[in-house]
């Protein structure tokens, strides 16, 4: 079946809709459609520009350029300071053209139509690219729509991101860790190239890149019984840390910061947590995020968590980055 779409072009449906969605009604797990896409069309196509979470905007329209940066100026959740996750800027003459058309993430902004409607499109001028329309007939219409529209676009981009990262570390991945997982705990995870340095313990395996500013880690255990409550995750991961993750003097061990909140989500059958740990004992810490799989067939739970230290910079992205692993955990 073949659809029209933008700039006057006919394109084959890969299967899932590539159009535009009305914000009446709309869900948004239908989002995850746009992240697949026929693989003929990457075929002579230059990567796409910029770094992930960087988004251009591209409007001739002020008002609706201004409501849509603030759509965007969200901080991310379960970080020690606020931080802004998407880097905005706006294209220069309100159009895409050799400037910006192959830049990582762009939302053009139109007066169109007679609704807000979101049409998105991927990899239409470089690979790993997303494009996005907001269409709206006018100011007081995108601000009537701005909730919707605003966790629309967000979750749009952040899975274009994810998906982005998983794709990258499937093909760029460190096959000898994914292996002593896969041996030791009996689960699957894949673990990116440059995280290469490692430490066991009984039913617990930490990898790291061992990085000089921002250090990235991502640590998988066990425990027997099923501990998939809030507290029960909390106390099992204080447990599991602080045995095998030590500071450098004696009674210095990992645990988590209770001054701040744990955020608990669900994420398919797993659970995500997300906060603050920090050293007993040590100025050290930082965030951390987590899923949490109930393994009935073995009366065991399955935690895989990703924290950072990076005490002089910042932390968003790299949080992000390390949360896409979490995603790949598999049990056998």
């Amino acid at each position: 079946m073949w659809e029209k779409v933008e700039r006057g072009e006919w394109r084959e449906k890969c299967g899932e809709r590539e159009g535009g969605l009305a914000m009446k009604g709309l869900a948004i797990s239908l989002l995850l459609l746009v992240l697949t896409s026929c693989s003929e069309t990457n075929v002579g196509k230059p990567q796409s520009i910029g770094e992930p979470y960087d988004v251009v905007l591209v409007s001739t329209d002020k008002s609706l350029l201004a409501m849509v940066r603030g759509m965007l100026g969200v901080t991310m959740a379960g970080l020690p300071q606020e931080e802004l996750l998407f880097n905005v800027k706006t294209a220069r003459g309100g159009e895409i053209n050799a400037a910006t058309q192959y830049d990582r993430n762009i939302v053009v902004v139109r007066r169109k139509g007679s609704h807000t409607r979101i049409r998105y499109e991927r990899n239409p001028y470089a690979r790993n690219q997303l494009l996005v329309f907001i269409d709206t007939p006018s100011s007081a219409a995108l601000r009537a729509d701005s909730a919707k529209t605003a966790k629309t676009l967000q979750r749009l981009i952040e899975q274009f991101e994810t998906k982005a990262a998983m794709d990258y570390d499937s093909q760029n991945h460190n096959l000898k860790s994914m292996k002593e997982i896969e041996k030791a705990i009996g689960c699957k995870i894949t673990i990116p190239a440059d995280m290469r340095a490692s430490k066991k313990g009984k039913d617990f395996i930490w990898i790291s890149d061992n990085g000089q500013k921002t250090m990235r880690n991502v640590c998988i255990y066990t425990v027997n019984g099923i501990h998939v409550s809030q507290s029960g995750i909390v106390s099992m991961r204080d447990s599991v840390m602080s045995a095998n993750i030590k500071g450098e003097r004696e009674g210095m061990a990992m645990t988590t910061e209770r001054r701040a909140d744990v955020m608990f989500s669900k994420h398919g059958k797993g659970i995500m947590a997300r906060g603050l740990w920090q050293m007993e004992g040590d100025a050290m810490g930082g965030p951390f995020v987590s899923m949490t799989l109930a393994d009935s067939v073995r009366n065991r739970t399955v935690t895989a968590e990703a924290f950072i230290y990076a005490p002089s910079t910042t932390k968003a992205k790299a949080m992000k980055r390390l949360e896409a692993i979490l995603y790949t955990l598999e049990i056998e």
